[in-house]
Parts: C-alpha cells; structure tokens; sequence
C-alpha cells in the first residue's frame, strides 16, 4: 500500500504541509523604566503563546505600544507615537495595532473614540488577557478587573543591554501627592516577595547581568503593606550576595528613609547612590503638595548619608512653578540645591494633571515664569555636575560598556551615573560584544559626558 502511495505521487505529487503561520510584534515602550520591564513581561507572555519578538523594521504583525500618562509633556509624546502608527496601518506597514498602558489607563473612555482605528486598546491590568488576545488576533475589550503584580514566573526577554537590567519590586502608591496621578492609574502599593524578587535576580545573573538596578514607585515603602517595617533592608541584604557587580536602588521617599535603611546600602556591592525625589523644600509648599519634609529636614537627611558612605551620590527631583512658589519659596529651593551640592539635579515644570488636588489650587504660575525658574535651577545644577565631574579627571573607575560610540570608541557609564537620567561615558576602546566591566582612567569630560582610557 505504501508504495502504491508511493508511486501515484510521481504523478500526482502530494500537497506541501502547510507550516504554521508566523505570528510576530515589535514594541515602541515610553516613559520610565518600570514601563520598559513591563513590555518586556508582556513580550514573554507573547512568547508563550508562540509568537516572535521582532524589531519595528521587520514586518511585524503586531506593533504593541506601551504609554505614559504621567505629565503633560509624557502624554503628547505618547499621542504621537499612536497616531505615526496608525498612519502606517493605513498604509499597510503594520497589520494590527495594539495600544497599552498609563495612558489608556487614565482616559480609556475618551481615548476608544480618539484612536478607534487601534485594535485594542488597554490599561495597566489583567496583562494575561492582554497577551491572549494579541496571539489570538482577535480585539476584545479591556476587563481592567484584575490588578497586576508580575512575578519571577513572568519570562521575559530584555529590551535593556545585556549586562544591565531592571527588577520592579512593587507596583501601585498609597501616597497621597497633590500633583501626582499615579495611584489613580496603578492602584496601591502591592509589593512582590522576595523570594519572587531573588528567583528573578538570580535569572538575570545567569544571562550576563552586571548592573541590577531595582525600582518602584515608591523603594523604601517595600514590604510595609505587608507589615509595619520596610523590607528593604532585608531584600537588599539577600540580594547582595548574589554577586552582581553593581546594585542599584531608585526612587526613594525621603521622609521614609529609615537609619535601617542606610544600614541596607552598606551592604557589599550595593552602590552609594541616592535617588530622593524631595520634589521641593519650602515646607509651605511641600505642605502644598502633601509632601513631609522641609530645608533643615532634608539637609540632615543628606548630611547624615553623606557622613555614612563619603562617596555618596545624591540625585533629586524638583518641581518648579507649583502653585503658590513665591520668590522666597524658589529661592530657598535654590539655595538648597547649591548648599546640598547635589551631584545630579532633575528640574520638572510643574504639570497640571486634572482629578488631583494640585489640578484645582489657586495661584497657577505662568508659563514664562515657571520656564524662566526651571533654566535657572537647570544653572545649579550644571555648576554642580561640574565641579562633581572635575573630581572624577584622574580616578580609575568601573565602566559598564554599552554600545559602541565611534569605530574606535566605546559608549557606557561609570557607577555614578544612573541608566539615562545621568548622561554617559565615552572611552577610547573599541566596542567587543559580551565585553564585561572593565577599569578605566577619567581624562575629562564636557557637560554630562565623561571621557575615559581603558587602563
């Protein structure tokens, strides 16, 4: 029977098995870096259901974008990147367009309408419908029932270079901030455990992680939905023996940062570096915003750090032009910012942002002047990135490579120089994929650019 199969096929060749269809996406990720590690957890969902991860330029399937909606500036920069791609779905570049995030988020409703030529769009929940529906091609509506938390089960690749990478260790915010809209679109704190948070970390180590930085809304709040204390003493004293070259920890309330706490950061290869967004100083207008803390208050905080770890790098962000600054409040701001000598300084306009209280408070700013008060603390800061860059000419230094820069040159950065807020490192050394860390010489630098010789 087999050879008569066998034999009719000379004449009447068998149909070629169909191979199965290929099914593909690319990701256009805005805003933070907890967003980028949440399009990677959606990549891995998607690989999961057999679909390929591909760059923008490969014919994908599937364009996933994933939004901010956190300030004025974030929420136009992601309309346009929605509206640039569904120009190329009506000429055919992209088939299906799926749009997620903060921004969907905070305006589902009016957005459906807007952008109704997008396949699906969708907020910050139920993420595993989310990667159903996108393999299964088929649009449904956004659920926004289940809360998300991802785990260490969540596989995901890495948009990230391959010897730096990112850990969440939380999602949501119980603050109460008068300009903020974060705990409207990500809901309350939750945080993942850490035996969750390890099982990852140790992933990453095995494919070639050198930095680990660990980020939140809100680091030092870690565990206390939990209990009364932080836990991130505890994580931070698990993870440092994993042996990551670098650690880093962002985004610390300054008002919650504890003497044990500290005692976290002097654990082995946990860098000395400080991310405590004081958002202002004038303690009327930090009562203004719903924040704790004042001048004198958050000296001692850096006085006290900089006593523990002498060299210790401190970055903060400020808004400017909040409703109500008076000269006098900017002023102190100003004096703060130099008196400190904070290494790394983020000046932000402030941003009405509707449905918070800051939205409805009296006394907005002009535009003018709220841009004219920014430039001049953008001032401080560059005298103070300076002066902290001419110490640096002369020392040798870890250097994490990146990419490369010229034909000879390679583009990276040194442990005080946090993942794109702190600018880069240039070094006269030609770019080797897989390169790990390497000594270097500082021989000088112009503004946020370092440059360096392999030593």
């Amino acid at each position: 029977m087999l050879q008569w199969v066998l034999d009719q096929d000379k004449t009447f060749p068998m149909k070629k098995k169909q191979e199965p269809e290929r099914r593909s996406a690319s990701f256009v990720s805005l805003g933070c870096f907890k967003n980028t590690v949440d399009s990677e957890v959606l990549a891995g969902m998607l690989k999961e259901h057999g679909m390929e991860i591909v760059s923008e330029y490969e014919d994908p399937d599937w364009l996933v974008i994933n939004t901010c909606g956190f300030i004025r500036d974030a929420k136009e920069e992601s309309i346009e990147e929605i509206l640039t791609a569904l120009e190329k779905k009506e000429k055919g570049e992209i088939k299906k367009l799926a749009v997620f995030g903060c921004l969907i988020q905070r305006y589902h409703k009016e957005l459906q309408t807007t952008f109704d030529k997008a396949d699906i769009l969708w907020g910050v929940n139920d993420i595993e419908e989310l990667a159903a529906a996108i393999a299964a091609g088929r649009p449904t509506e956004y659920p926004d029932q289940k809360l998300f938390l991802y785990s260490d089960k969540n596989q995901r690749p890495l948009f990230t270079t391959a010897n730096s990478s990112f850990i969440k260790i939380s999602e949501g915010c119980n603050m109460t901030c008068s300009f903020c809209s974060i705990p409207q679109i990500r809901g309350p704190f939750r945080s993942r455990t850490i035996p969750s948070i390890l099982k990852e970390a140790e992933a990453l180590k095995k494919k070639g992680v050198e930095e680990l930085n660990l980020i939140s809304q809100n680091s030092t709040y870690f565990g206390k939905d939990r209990g009364k204390c932080s836990q991130l003493p505890a994580l931070l004293k698990e993870i440092s023996g994993l042996g990551f070259r670098w650690l880093r920890v962002l985004y610390l309330m300054p008002e919650e940062v504890t003497p044990e706490i500290l005692d976290g950061f002097a654990r082995p290869l946990v860098l000395p570096y400080f991310d405590l967004p004081f958002q202002h100083v004038s303690a009327r207008v930090l009562k203004r915003m719903n924040r704790g803390g004042s001048y004198e208050k958050n000296l001692r905080l850096l006085r006290e750090i900089r006593k523990r770890f002498p060299d210790a790098v401190l970055r903060s962000t400020f808004i400017v032009g909040f409703p109500g600054e008076s000269e006098d409040d900017f002023k102190q701001l100003l004096d703060f910012s130099g008196e400190a000598k904070l290494e790394r300084i983020g000046a932000f306009a402030f941003s009405p942002e509707e449905n918070t209280a800051g939205f409805k408070l009296p006394n907005r700013k002009n535009p003018q002047t709220i841009e004219d008060r920014k430039n001049i603390l953008l001032d401080v800061s560059d005298r103070n990135m300076k002066k902290f860059n001419q110490g640096l000419v002369g020392r040798t230094l870890q250097f994490l490579p990146l990419a490369p820069w010229t034909h000879d040159s390679t583009i990276g950065r040194i442990w005080a120089q946090a993942p794109e807020v702190d600018g880069h490192c240039e070094v006269q050394a030609k770019f080797i994929e897989g390169s790990q860390m390497f000594s270097i010489k500082i021989s000088g630098f112009q503004n946020e650019m370092l440059h360096g010789e392999k030593s």
